[in-house]
């Protein structure tokens, strides 16, 4: 009994909050909704795997399906960018642009050159993009926020210079058709990309030199750099993760639908934000996983998944997501008071003790 309570106590907060509301979520949904909760859909539950970052509860028709991933195509892998860069205490507003972009590049070029081709030129692109944002907030000392709404219009004007400001189709879309083969019944290759993708990441920030510095530098910036932590390394690794992720989401939304839209995903940044705070990511940064992101990514997926079941307007969702987002930072508030109190209260306590010590010695010397 002593030990489940002392792992108890040792389980973060915020990953079991965002685990207990992905269940609640769910549970509504499936007690509520008879549709929700089925079996027949294994195939599309992988492909939005792909989409949202874990294996999330799909319609029943594989159509219906298809229909919702293009409304969210690369929330998962933007969940998964968005959960590093406030890790490390920053933010990237242009994620949304660069996926678009990627689209667009993707799709302009799978026609001359082939489908694998033309994603790597289209993740390369976005990569360095992301390389090159993060050297700059580094070299140049500012804040992302700042600088990546500048690349937000940027990349938006590039995606629509490079689309000749229309829709970007293929004249054959045949070349896309193994994007969405079915492999072992519930999965595409997608899919699990997507799966490798998060396992790698996980293992990366968690195990290596250079992701307990992504940590570092989110959570006690000044120290780190004290103890000798170089700035850029870690900023453009994680923005380099970022531009990779919204490349690659950008690729499977534009070889999945064969058009691209260079003015479109821009719904990417609140959907992601929101998946990645409800997955336990510290609002001052410095705390997060990969596991809380997939736990977040989920969670809206099963609320989306829900209120397209329930037939719910599409401003319906967006207040469904703020209020969520909402009761999310006010757990983390509350969660970070209660931790200062701990603290303060700790420290009142060895304070006591100390006194009341230095008080027995000085009338023992007094006898």
């Amino acid at each position: 009994m002593n030990l489940i309570k002392q792992k108890l106590t040792e389980l973060d907060p915020d990953l079991l909050f965002a685990v207990i509301l992905s269940l609640c979520v769910f549970s509504f949904f499936a007690f509520s909704n008879p549709l929700f909760f089925t079996l027949n859909a294994g195939f599309s539950i992988m492909e939005r795997f792909a989409v949202l970052g874990l294996v999330g509860l799909a319609l029943t028709t594989l159509n219906a399906g298809f229909s919702i991933m293009e409304r969210f195509a690369v929330l998962g892998l933007v969940g998964l960018a968005l959960t590093l860069c406030i890790i490390a205490g920053e933010i990237d507003l242009s994620i949304g642009s660069n996926a678009a972009l990627s689209a667009v590049i993707v799709v302009r070029l799978t026609d001359s050159m082939g489908a694998f081709p033309a994603i790597g030129i289209g993740v390369l692109c976005a990569t360095l993009i992301g390389l090159a944002q993060g050297y700059l907030i580094a070299y140049l000392k500012v804040r992302a926020i700042v600088l990546t709404v500048g690349t937000l219009m940027l990349l938006r004007g590039v995606a629509l210079f490079a689309a000749d400001e229309k829709t970007v189709m293929l004249t054959d879309f045949r070349m896309t058709d193994f994007i969405q083969e079915k492999i072992w019944i519930f999965f595409s290759p997608a899919s699990l990309l997507v799966i490798l993708l998060f396992i790698t990441v996980g293992v990366f920030i968690k195990y290596t030199k250079y992701g307990r510095e992504i940590y570092a530098i989110g959570g006690a910036r000044k120290e780190a750099i004290a103890s000798g932590v170089n700035l850029k390394r870690p900023m453009m690794i994680v923005f380099a993760l970022s531009g990779f992720c919204a490349g690659m989401g950008g690729a499977i939304i534009g070889l999945r639908s064969g058009t691209a839209q260079p003015l479109a995903l821009q719904y990417l940044l609140l959907a992601a934000t929101v998946a990645a705070f409800i997955g336990g990511v510290n609002i001052l940064g410095g705390k997060g996983s990969v596991i809380g992101a997939a736990v977040g990514v989920l969670t809206v997926n099963f609320l989306n998944t829900g209120l397209v079941y329930n037939v719910t307007p599409s401003y319906v969702v967006q207040i469904y997501l703020g209020v969520l987002l909402l009761i999310v930072i006010v757990f983390q508030t509350l969660s970070i008071l209660y931790d200062k109190g701990k603290q303060r209260r700790l420290l009142l306590h060895d304070t006591a003790l100390t006194k009341q010590k230095m008080i027995d010695a000085y009338k023992s010397v007094l006898k």
